[in-house]
């Protein structure tokens, strides 16, 4: 697990709540949204994982912040990955070049990246599915 500032993990906790809400916005009939925030909801073969969003199909996602994106995280991606198959991995936009040498150096499979920025103090999100 990640060691965060207070400011990293209030960063963190606000990225689950708004990609969660976007999500349930979509009002999909029988979806389910499981997140980490309040209990572990989000688990799956027993691993943690941030958000889980149930639909017709699963999308499993796993957060990090700016000092998260590191080799070491990437063994937890390398589980995700391995035991659940494809995950989204959401990560600061101006980390990208940096996770795509970690995914390529450590032979990650089945991950998708997706993005995101503060803007005007807002989150944009980018490439989600």
């Amino acid at each position: 697990m990640a060691m965060r500032t207070p400011k990293e993990m209030k960063l963190h906790e606000t990225i689950i709540r708004s990609v969660a809400g976007i999500y349930d916005s979509r009002k999909i009939a029988h979806q389910q949204i499981l997140t980490n925030l309040e209990r572990p909801d989000a688990v799956l073969k027993g691993i943690t994982v941030d958000i889980i969003v149930k639909n017709p199909i699963t999308l499993i996602f796993k957060v990090e912040t700016e000092t998260s994106v590191t080799e070491g995280e990437a063994i937890a991606w390398k589980a995700i990955s391995e035991q659940l198959g494809t995950f989204f991995l959401l990560i600061p936009h101006p980390l990208k070049a940096d996770a795509m040498k970690i995914i390529a150096k450590t032979g990650l499979k089945n991950v998708r990246l997706c993005y995101y920025m503060i803007m005007d103090n807002k989150l944009k999100f980018m490439s989600l599915p």
